[in-house]
């Protein structure tokens, strides 16, 4: 082990890491929980995604290799779901209305909490509908965790939930569900069947083996539905009255920022 490095058990069972102490660059005010040392600019800085604890990136790979719960709060994590935050340090002008830059395409996540604002279910403008439930909702591009999976799912805001496919059951997502939001996008919906899907199919989800599964639409009872394209199981799935239904053909879902389709 390297002496840079020591790691101990600390009080009930909580992983001590020894951060390196020889940057300096400028030290922030918001603490590591697994090393307790203070942020730095240059530090890489990872995020749990289900419940938003921040950590060291290397503290917290180290973790998840002997636990899957968040080292904060304990909630269940894993080491695909947690992702690496980007933050930007500089001086605030006193005034400042610019307004910032909207990516192209981008995940949002949706409120879905009991005591939320009553229109934060609604999809935020740029959301892409498509198709409806099996009870003729309309349906939104979405996805969701569920165990060590993360769901391609059609989101129902009328349901305030979405529904992802997952082990011969409809499941109801309401925590750590996100919308697809495109603002300078085209998309479109090409055929596929038996599990094949375009090269340049949007990346939606992954099975707990790792395999990315994608967001397809496709006639499920003379109704079109969206589902999961999940390509080893050559079929996609359709949440459908509680059940994992599936279908042979489908269309998958191909998203483009224009910027890349003009070049």
């Amino acid at each position: 082990m390297e002496s840079n490095s020591s790691e101990m058990e600390g009080n009930g069972g909580k992983i001590a890491e020894t951060a390196p102490t020889n940057d300096s660059s400028p030290s922030l005010n918001i603490l590591c929980a697994i090393c307790n040392e203070f942020f730095r600019a240059n530090d890489i800085i990872f995020s749990t995604s289900r419940c938003g604890h921040v950590f060291h990136k290397d503290c917290l790979t180290r973790w998840l290799n002997r636990s899957r719960t968040c080292p904060q709060c304990r909630d269940p994590c894993d080491r695909r779901r947690v992702h690496r935050l980007y933050l930007n340090f500089a001086e605030a002008p006193e005034f400042d209305d610019t307004e910032l830059p909207k990516v192209a395409m981008d995940w949002v996540p949706i409120d879905l909490d009991r005591d939320s604002l009553p229109d934060a279910h609604l999809p935020p403008e740029g959301a892409v509908q498509c198709g409806t439930n099996e009870d003729g909702l309309p349906t939104y591009v979405a996805r969701g965790y569920y165990h060590d999976d993360l769901l391609p799912a059609p989101y129902v805001p009328e349901k305030k939930a979405a529904f992802g496919s997952h082990s011969c059951s409809a499941r109801t997502l309401t925590d750590d569900v996100e919308i697809l939001v495109l603002n300078d996008c085209d998309y479109k919906w090409v055929p596929g069947q038996h599990g094949t899907y375009p090269r340049d199919a949007l990346n939606t989800g992954y099975s707990e083996l790792g395999e990315v599964t994608y967001t397809g639409r496709g006639l499920y009872q003379g109704i079109l539905r969206l589902g999961k394209v999940h390509p080893s199981h050559k079929v996609m799935y359709i949440p459908h009255h509680g059940q994992e239904v599936s279908v042979n053909t489908y269309e998958v879902l191909v998203v483009t920022p224009r910027d890349q389709a003009d070049r």
